[in-house]
Order: structure tokens, then sequence, then C-alpha cells
């Protein structure tokens, strides 16, 4: 879910050619199985094969470390993982990551982002039709027009925050539902540092780039570390 929305952010500057993902390898695959089985199998997401394809994994080629999921026909969901995330992230913290894209999955994200989605582009719909009847309308100097186009931004950035924010809200829900499965996995303790590691990772990559269309939909990583914190035991 959050790694379209990076992909989208790092392409608005210089537009470079996207990234395609490629199908995991056989080490790929037995890596990620490692980590991921033990959390859905703790999870009640799946019990083995039995349940039939639990995720279809894909690896995208790219220098940001990154994890995100979404619906698939045949699978419980698809995984979509960085080449940078499974090279450089200490298989702990990998897991943590994971446990939380579980998250999204089994709370039910899926629909429910398809849904803000799609009263957002209906209301953005509504506010365009009312500015081009205020367009229509003969304006008297600069100064008036400036403030109707103000005033239809204003509109337009009220109806992001409006469904952005139950996005963001998505976020910090994943990251407490990773807490609770980690601790049935690898304890409270261990689970805490690894999903403390990836969120200070995150903030210090984030900060050094804009990031502005990630973070209409994601709280910051400094401020889903502080709440996450407030969770943990102290260290």
């Amino acid at each position: 879910m959050g790694l379209l929305c990076l992909c989208a952010a790092g392409c608005a500057t210089s537009s470079p050619p996207r990234a395609t993902p490629r199908p995991a390898t056989e080490e790929e695959r037995q890596t990620l199985a490692g980590l991921l089985v033990p959390l859905l199998v703790t999870s009640g997401m799946w019990s083995g094969p039995v349940d039939g394809c639990a995720a279809a994994i894909a690896i995208l080629p790219s220098p940001a470390i990154n994890l995100g999921v979404g619906p698939h026909p045949q699978c419980k969901f698809a995984l979509i993982v960085t080449e940078t995330a499974l090279k450089t992230l200490p298989p702990e913290e990998l897991q943590a990551a994971l446990a939380h894209e579980l998250g999204h999955v089994q709370l039910g994200h899926f629909a429910s982002r398809r849904e803000r989605r799609g009263e957002e582009k209906k209301t953005r719909e509504e506010i365009n039709e009312r500015g081009s009847v205020l367009g229509a309308i003969p304006l008297i100097g600069p100064l008036l027009a400036v403030g109707v186009m103000g005033t239809q931004m204003a509109s337009e950035a009220a109806a992001e925050g409006k469904y952005r924010a139950y996005d963001r809200e998505d976020e910090l829900a994943a990251d407490r539902f990773a807490l609770d499965l980690l601790e049935r996995v690898v304890g409270r303790a261990s689970g805490c540092r690894a999903t403390m590691a990836i969120l200070d990772h995150l903030r210090r990559e984030r900060s050094t780039r804009i990031f502005s269309a990630w973070l209409s939909t994601h709280p910051s990583p400094g401020d889903r570390l502080k709440a996450v914190s407030e969770l943990c035991p102290p260290a």
C-alpha cells in the first residue's frame, strides 16, 4: 500500500522510468518465507498449504527500503519488497516490517482505503465542478481571481485531509497490530526493538528527501516511532 505512494513521490520531480517488479529468486523466497510463515500461522491468517496460496511475492529493484501489500486474485495478498530492504535489513527488522504489512491485510485496509479513494474522487469532482462555475463569472481584477483559486485549492486540501487522515490512522493501527503479533512470535521486547529500529531507518532516510505524496498518506516515521515507543517497555 505504501510502496506505490512512495514510488509516485520519487517520480514526481524528475520522472525517471519506474522500476518493474520481478519474480523473487528461490533464495529470496526462502528468506521471506522463513520470516513470514511464523507471522501468518501465529496470526491465524494461514495454516499451511491446505489454505492455498498465502502471498504472491515480487521484488522491486529500488534503492529505498520499503515493502507494500495489495489484493491478489489467487492469493490472500500480494507482497512487494524492494531489493534494498532484502539486502540491508537484519532479519528481525525485515520481520517487523512484514508484520506491519500483515496488519494492513488483517485489518481490512484494502477495502476501506479503496472506498475512501472513491469518496475523495467524488468530492474532488464536485469541487472542480463548482470551480468551473466560478470561472465562468467575469472577475474584476486579479486579487479576486486569486481569492477564488485559493478557495478552491483550500477546499481540495481539506478534502484530501479528510480522507487521508484515515490512511495515517491505518498506518498507526498496523504498527499496533505488528507489535502485538511480534510479541507472540519473538517476545514484546524483541518485537519493540525491531519495530523501532526499522522506523528509525525510515526516519533517517526520509529526512534526506522530500516525500510529500508519501506523507499525505503516512504519519512521519518520527511520529510513528514516538507512538510505538509509548507502547513498548523502557529500554
